[in-house]
């Protein structure tokens, strides 16, 4: 096909049928293998004559539009979604933690922060929570999070701030949320959080011979486990109630055994009953060095995933399958609900999914009163310094964060995982400012997960999975 008429899709393999991604349409074609051999033809052949070709194109398929102008369209709404409609402000109550986590962004195995005794003062706490009451004007809900360091040690500032959030958020749904490493969840502490909508999420890493590789106290080097195990134990026995607001962080170490995850979980299901337990790997993201799998675990990963397959297509029962594998299917349930829809093509204006308007979702304001897109950047990058509680947002930082694909314009308007897209400014901050060589190799990651995922969804349709199957099977 000449190069100008090349339509935007991605095709490929799975089970010996073949497919083909369209873009526009955001849809997944299966394909005889002639045609599949015309779309991956060299352009001289005139493959587009083939008439199975032809009758894509008739259905609004195998187009070669293209995105124009790589900009965000929130970029325009800026001041009305940030001055009107924050949801959530972040509270670093304190950079301070009574725990040393190997894998903690504090650790000093990360370039973007370490350790302190820096601590936030009510009156800052409190400019914050008005500043979040003020811009939520069209928002009946919103949410103040706790975070550290370890924020328990600041459990007075904390219950302050909730009282005081309560009577100034008059008329609106005001909830809490924090993250834990538990050590203090003690019976007193308990009793002074009980009253407050509030979600806690205690960082539990699994049985004790993982949890204390990575997860050792301050004071003396020695693992946690018993401490917090032990301290969740009692509370949840003598305040069962708070189970409804209780989940469980587990950070996943690649160089560690990942059967044994799941074999605690279940083997624990009067601790872990009625609580989420959430995965996540030991994020590379401003990391000195880069973590590298175990062959063991990568083994392990794609047999669990597989008999997550097997559960969701009712192969087997929800006591088989791991709790900690659901996140990594969430895309792609994502997919099937969202490419049933009819879509416009893709816009001359536009950009790739992945980025949030930087701040309304998650703001983060850390001890010392500065703004940033959420708890997840970097604090030491200035290009992620997004405002202060005095001047209020820097607009024009925003706007660049959240057009951070015009850093790689044209490799985007060719890319396949334009819709699909998981890559934000966090993804592309080389410490100091937006990178194009480091957003590129975020790409790579993202093309390669995308055309993975539209191969297990191709097997998941083959082996009979249906829409309406998700929420039923997942809770997604």
């Amino acid at each position: 096909m000449p190069i100008d008429k090349k339509p935007l899709i991605n095709s490929f393999e799975n089970m010996n049928k073949f497919y083909f991604f369209d873009v526009n349409k955001n849809k997944i074609i299966n394909v005889d293998e002639e045609t599949y051999k015309a779309l991956n033809a060299p352009e001289t052949t005139g493959s587009s004559e083939l008439p199975s070709i032809k009758k894509l194109k008739n259905q609004g398929y195998l187009s070669n539009n293209r995105v124009e102008k790589i900009e965000h369209i929130n970029g325009r709404m800026l001041e009305e979604l940030l001055g009107y409609n924050l949801r959530k402000i972040i509270l670093q109550v304190t950079q301070n933690c009574n725990f040393r986590c190997n894998y903690c962004v504090y650790s000093g195995s990360y370039v973007n922060r370490i350790h302190s005794n820096k601590r936030m003062d009510f009156a800052t706490a409190r400019k914050g929570i008005d500043f979040l009451i003020a811009h939520s004007k069209d928002s009946k809900e919103i949410d103040i999070g706790f975070y550290g360091g370890e924020p328990l040690l600041e459990i007075d500032l904390i219950t302050q701030c909730m009282d005081y959030a309560v009577k100034a958020a008059e008329g609106k749904n005001v909830t809490f949320s924090l993250t834990t490493n538990g050590s203090l969840l003690n019976e007193a502490n308990v009793k002074r959080l009980l009253g407050y909508k509030l979600r806690i999420t205690v960082s539990l890493d699994g049985p004790q011979e993982v949890h204390d590789k990575n997860r050792t106290f301050a004071s003396n080097g020695c693992g946690t486990f018993n401490a917090v195990y032990n301290n969740i134990r009692r509370i949840v026995e003598k305040y069962p109630e708070i189970k409804r607001n209780l989940s469980f962080s587990m950070v996943i170490d690649p160089t560690a055994q990942f059967n044994c995850l799941d074999e605690f979980i279940a083997g624990e299901e009067e601790f872990f009953n009625e609580s989420a337990v959430m995965g996540s790997f030991i994020s590379n993201v401003y990391r000195d060095d880069q973590l590298q799998f175990s062959e063991n675990f990568v083994g392990e990963w794609e047999y669990s995933k597989f008999r997550f397959l097997l559960f969701v297509l009712g192969k087997i029962s929800v006591a088989n399958n791991s709790q900690l594998i659901r996140a990594a299917y969430r895309e792609h349930f994502e997919y099937i609900s969202k490419s049933h829809r009819e879509i416009t093509p893709l816009a001359k204006q536009d950009h790739h999914s992945g980025p949030c308007v930087p701040g309304q979702i998650r703001l983060f304001m850390s001890t010392d009163a500065n703004f940033y897109p959420c708890e997840r950047v970097s604090e030491t990058s200035d290009i992620m310094k997004i405002g202060n509680i005095e001047d209020g947002f820097y607009f024009d930082k925003i706007e660049e964060l959240l057009n951070v694909g015009k850093l790689t314009e044209e490799n985007c308007k060719e890319c396949f995982a334009f819709r699909n897209c998981r890559i934000c400014a966090s993804l592309s901050d080389d410490g100091n400012q937006l990178s194009k060589e480091t957003k590129l190799k975020a790409c790579q990651d993202v093309r390669f997960n995308v055309d993975e995922m539209l191969k297990d969804v191709c097997t998941l349709k083959e082996c009979g999975f249906k829409k309406e199957m998700i929420q039923m099977t997942t809770g997604f």
